[in-house]
């Protein structure tokens, strides 16, 4: 049996078919406060039956296809709830999810229809949230054509997404953002930025996502823009097998050449299989293999180590460029056991592969604008990735256990050559480099919620273990110049910049968490006090090696510097009248670092009347970050910082009626150094053209936040929301250049600037357009949405430069001015066609900070119109469902450029091209199945 199928076995063994006569009606019962109501009675008519809500407050039971029934829900505290005209269909997700009001003085039974039930679900899902928050359900995604949570995010109220993966909130990226999954903080996913890489999560196993705007003591104080939290699904209420496969075609690359290196037979899984590992036999640090030239046979040991690095690494292949692909396969199941508890367990795996190839013009410039470098790249990208994810779930009357675990493997391989002139250099410049990134992620969480029956005491807690892997195996540059600018001359090899670099990196991360809640009245209204603690250790190894070559001898034979870079260090030119290996690692090239976040707090949820809701409360952190290295004259360095913050927050909302409501909220947060911030490890990236170091010495940023957002909920499904919010940055952590940079080598470090304030608004309108069709329904299959956001940043700093302190105003770096999401949905259930057509623009943003004051300006990403359009299909009875889909229809060119005039927006013949590249747009077909 393949490997393949072997793969697939797992998959197939949970398919099970449902009964063409019954069907499975599935529930949720809620309250007023957006908490499960545990235990709760249903009692079903006419079938006399009554079955209780699990902890979640999660029910299920097998009934007749087509027929009404009447629910009525029971719970001790709350007015009793009678559903009319409930009805299920074979083959379907029939879920009603069903919200309790707390018990007046009077007995009171509410009834309502099961339409109406199900508008309350979806006002319920935000409205009552605990922080002002945004969010989309599970029922909203699957009439999306997002294959993965990072595309997901697009859609949410002031969200936008980097590369379909990194989101940025408010126009805050990375740093200012947090992941949580299930309910367990996630550590970044990416080791040299604070970000996590949400396309690794498939759309079809998520349940719902939240992203909280403000912050509440139960959660991590370590974010300003956004807290994204992911909830994927656990038991099923329907056993379900999906497969999916989609072919893409991109209209710069496929079936066109694509040049590379070769590559190792176990790439296409994303693993290399060691063919770009350093030689096993090569000497494993650099004091040894420098030792070698004190003695007599050095030279030659030397020669025979330098023999041991692959020289048909350089070889290059073309082939034409394959379609982008992506396979899918997700399952779950859902079984009633004979102790009254139920297990259940949801599957996924995905596999993806594109080939891509673009052009990108880059440039330098001196502070009068003549170009001093000019080049272009020739980039060919080859990219795999791997995901799967196992979820294990236990539920048994007032108590439920969760063993989550998601993976992902990703390797990007990219071979570019370059070539342009050097004014400086006073010639042309021609190289080619192989960059490959092997990254390896895995996160898996225990989990538990227990409901007692004291007093209904609710208990929460959870430990995970994640595992964050990144090697950069044999990174190559070789580089060759010629005799003039514009000449024939023929081209030299250029020994600076010919190397081989390699670094390894590790990150274990630990985190557990524990919430207690304790119900209790007061003003004659229900109130919870809850109180926990929470830690995050980690803990990074990073190792790097770097070489290049040289002469070996003063009779080293000058014919071998015109050789091509595919044949000039060939084994046979490894001698001492050809090249031999120097390896110029510094002390600084490795790190060991740790850090523990240990964390306390209390939260109030109290509701003062039937209108006020008030949850306040503090979090106290303590965070301490160790480091380990050695400076460049072999002392040793150790960074060792500490602090405790106390975070404050309150969340006020008043609910004028079931439609209207405002919320206020304050709150502090904090934003800590990374590693990769602190650590002095510098390493110059050929593919950008910079340089990048850590800073040791970096403080932790303060951040004040205030909100302020009006809500209207007109129907179901619809929202309109208008709201402003303001931030406050005490010593704001940048990337920004630094003052000893040059023209030609330019460098970047994390420095704190002074502080800095954002000012924003925010406006949401999610509505169905029914109201158009009068006596029409057709109109109700379809539905508008559209956020924007907008931004004003300002930030303060001083400069110590030629001698006086120098002070500017600009954006926070990363920045968004403003964002712009809109869409116009048509989703028929009858007839199983759906169409999408989606907007987003993102405006001029600045990138990379300059050093104004030496003749550096600030560069900013240029703003671009995206279009995406998707229409599908349901076929073969429902079961199947086919996509196509255009991607980045308009194709604007992605630009960066060097804001010369300040005025912030691209301004032709005054700002100048740093870097311009198009990625292509992609067109795609997409198929799945339901089994």
């Amino acid at each position: 049996m393949s490997f393949k199928r072997i793969l697939l076995l797992p998959f197939l063994l949970i398919s099970i078919f449902v009964s063409a006569q019954t069907a499975r009606l599935n529930g949720k019962v809620m309250n007023s406060q957006n908490e499960v109501v545990a235990n709760a009675s249903i009692e079903i008519s006419p079938l006399n039956k009554t079955i209780a809500a699990d902890v979640e407050g999660r029910f299920s039971i097998q009934v007749e296809s087509g027929v009404k029934y009447t629910l009525k829900i029971t719970s001790a505290g709350y007015n009793a709830k009678i559903v009319d005209d409930v009805t299920a269909t074979a083959g379907e997700d029939n879920t009603i999810n069903i919200v309790l009001e707390n018990k007046t003085l009077e007995e009171v039974v509410v009834r309502s229809s099961v339409r109406k039930e199900t508008t309350s679900a979806l006002i319920n899902f935000q409205r009552n949230n605990a922080s002002l928050s945004s969010g989309l359900a599970a029922d909203f995604i699957k009439r999306t054509p997002d294959k993965n949570t990072g595309e997901i995010l697009k859609r949410v109220s002031g969200t936008s997404v980097q590369d379909n993966k990194f989101v940025v909130v408010r126009g805050l990226g990375d740093r200012y953002n947090a992941a949580f999954l299930n309910g367990a903080q996630l550590p970044s996913s990416e080791p040299d930025r604070k970000a996590f890489s949400f396309d690794m999560i498939p759309s079809i196993v998520v349940d719902n996502i939240v992203i909280n705007k403000t912050a509440t003591p139960d959660l991590t104080g370590e974010f300003a823009g956004g807290l994204v939290q992911v909830t994927t699904k656990d038991v099923p209420t329907k056993d379900f097998l999906t497969l999916g496969v989609t072919l893409g075609y991109n209209t710069n690359s496929t079936f066109k050449d694509f040049t590379s290196n070769g590559r190792s037979s176990t790439d296409w899984l994303g693993f290399d299989d060691g063919r770009r590992s350093l030689p096993s036999g090569f000497p494993s640090n650099r004091q040894t293999y420098a030792s070698l030239d004190s003695k007599s046979d050095g030279l030659a040991q030397k020669i025979e180590y330098t023999k041991l690095f692959r020289s048909d690494v350089y070889k290059t292949q073309t082939t034409n460029a394959a379609p982008i692909q992506s396979y899918s396969i997700a399952g779950g199941i859902g079984r009633k056991l004979k102790n009254g508890g139920s297990f259940g367990t949801v599957l996924s795996l995905i596999y993806r592969k594109s080939m891509l190839t673009f052009d990108v013009d880059r440039n330098l410039y001196q502070a009068d604008g003549l170009a001093i470098q000019s080049f272009n790249d020739d980039q060919n990208k080859n990219n795999v990735n791997i995901g799967a994810m196992a979820n294990f779930t236990y539920v048994k009357g007032k108590n439920k256990i969760s063993f989550r675990n998601l993976f992902n493997q990703y390797l990007e391989d990219n071979y570019y050559t370059r070539f342009g002139p050097n004014i400086e250099r006073g010639s042309d410049v021609r190289l080619t480099s192989s960059v490959a990134n092997q990254r390896g992620f895995y996160t898996g969480i225990f989990e538990g919620n227990h409901q007692l029956s004291l007093n209904n005491i609710k208990i929460y807690w959870n430990a995970g273990y994640s595992l964050n892997q990144k090697s950069q195996p044999d990174l190559r540059t070789s580089a060759y110049v010629n005799g003039g600018i514009g000449t024939n001359t023929p081209f030299e090899w250029d020994q600076d910049d010919s190397r081989r670099f390699f670094s390894t990196l590790k990150d274990h991360n630990f985190t557990a968490k524990a919430d207690i809640t304790v119900p209790f009245s007061l003003f004659g209204q229900k109130q919870n006090f809850k109180f926990g603690g929470s830690t995050l250790v980690r803990f990074r190894d990073f190792k790097s090696r770097i070489f290049r070559y040289l002469e070996a001898t003063s009779a080293f034979d000058n014919n071998l510097r015109y050789e091509s870079p595919e044949n000039i260090f060939d084994r046979n030119n490894i001698s001492s009248t050809g090249f031999v290996m120097e390896e110029f690692t510094n002390n600084q090239d490795k790190y060991f670092a740790m850090s523990t976040l240990n964390a306390g707090y209390a939260m109030f949820d109290n509701k003062l009347s039937d209108k006020l809701r008030l949850i306040w409360g503090a979090r106290l952190e303590y965070f301490e970050q160790f480091l380990h290295t050695k400076n460049l004259s072999a002392q040793r360095v150790i960074i060792n910082t500490e602090d405790y913050k106390i975070l404050p927050s309150v969340n006020l909302t008043y609910q004028i009626n079931d439609k209207n409501i405002i919320r206020v909220s304050g709150s502090q947060t904090v934003s800590r150094p990374e590693f990769r911030e602190i650590a002095p490890f510098q390493f110059f990236d050929y593919e950008s053209t910079f340089g990048i170091q850590g800073t040791e010495g970096l403080k932790s940023t303060d951040i004040y936040n205030v909100d302020l957002r009006y809500e209207l909920y007109p129907a179901a499904g619809e929202a309109i929301s208008f709201g402003g919010f303001y931030k406050r940055f005490v010593n704001p952590i940048e990337f920004r250049l630094s003052s000893e940079s040059v023209l030609t080598r330019r460098n970047y470090s994390y420095q704190n600037a002074k502080d800095a304030d954002t000012y924003g608004l925010e406006l949401e309108v999610r509505k169905n357009l029914r109201f158009l069709g009068g006596e029409s329904d057709v109109f109700s299959n379809f539905s508008v949405f559209a956020n924007l956001t907008y931004i004003f940043s300002q930030v303060r700093f001083d400069d110590v430069s030629l001698g006086k302190t120098v002070s500017a105003d600009r954006p926070v770096q990363g920045q968004s001015p403003y964002l712009i999401n809109g869409g116009l949905q048509y989703s028929s259930r009858n007839s199983g066609w759906a169409a999408t057509a989606l907007y987003n623009r993102v405006g001029n943003r600045l990138s990379l900070v300059g050093y104004t004051v030496t003749g550096f300006p600030d560069i900013y990403e240029n703003a671009r119109d995206v279009i995406d359009l998707q229409v599908s299909k349901k076929i073969l009875n429902k079961k199947a469902e086919i996509k196509l889909t255009v991607g980045d229809l308009l194709n604007q060119r992605i630009l960066l450029y060097e804001n010369v005039d300040n005025a912030r927006k691209y301004t032709p013949g005054t700002d100048r091209v740093f870097s311009s590249f198009k990625y292509g747009s992609n067109i795609s077909v997409g198929f799945s199945y339901d089994l």
